[in-house]
């Protein structure tokens, strides 16, 4: 049963203090095969050791005695809507409701205020007679990682936008399957999309397209709208390998 010491990169945040669950999620699911559902039961934090221990086909993060996250090997079977062209994408990007207004504007993946070389700046608007947002990224370095954490926000706003979900909302679970092999391209087309609403809970789709169309990754996320403020992660501690 190995366990290894894990930290998150502070430049990897989604909420202030809590790394980027979609970033978090790819880093934990390199440690299983085939596609992997990770559940984040509570804020992960950055630049904090964590203890991630691995088992045949599951895995479990702590922050000391607090269990962080659970992990299993699953078979992603989700169907991928007909992806928009790359001009409707660029289009759709220009109406991020972000712009006007966003929870975590230090968001590596959809932050506002975020222009530093780590920041993935994937601005996700609605497309224009679709039940879809859509965004365009140009990658700056791909790896899973990278590629689960551009899987992330597209559906937080199309829960938002197309769920009608008001009010902060972090990510509760997700389920990705990416291609293999990987074969980064130098740009993509990235859609999110409302699957169901359940109360508090809405279950989003999203999907990594490559400029022409062909599908390099998906999702299936469940978000969950805050009802008070977010918890306040562990403190910041030293000694282990950021992620």
């Amino acid at each position: 049963m190995p366990t290894y010491d894990i930290v998150i990169d502070p430049a990897f945040q989604g909420p202030p203090g809590s790394a980027h669950g979609g970033y978090a999620c790819g880093i934990l699911a390199a440690h299983l095969p085939s596609d992997v559902e990770i559940t984040l039961r509570r804020p992960v934090p950055v630049g904090a050791p964590l203890r991630l221990t691995v088992h045949d086909q599951t895995l479990d993060l702590y922050d000391g005695s607090a269990l962080l996250a659970e992990g299993r090997t699953t078979q992603a079977d989700f169907g991928t809507p007909e992806p928009p062209t790359y001009a409707e994408a660029l289009g759709a990007s220009v109406a991020f409701p972000g712009f006007g207004a966003h929870p975590y504007p230090g968001c590596v993946g959809c932050g506002t205020a975020r222009t530093d070389p780590t920041a993935l700046r994937i601005f996700p608007g609605p497309v224009p007679g679709r039940d879809l947002v859509a965004a365009v990224w140009h990658p700056a370095e791909v790896r899973p990682p990278l590629l689960w954490a551009a899987l992330d926000c597209p559906g937080g706003w199309a829960a938002a936008h197309l769920g009608q979900l008001t009010g902060p909302a972090v990510l509760g679970r997700m389920t990705a399957r990416l291609a293999a092999p990987l074969v980064p391209q130098p740009a993509y087309i990235v859609v999110g999309w409302l699957a169901a609403a359940q109360g508090r809970k809405v279950i989003a789709g999203t999907a990594l397209f490559s400029r022409d169309g062909v599908l390099h990754g998906a999702a299936r996320q469940t978000w969950i709208r805050l009802a008070g403020q977010l918890p306040a992660p562990g403190p910041a501690r030293t000694g282990a390998r950021a992620a």
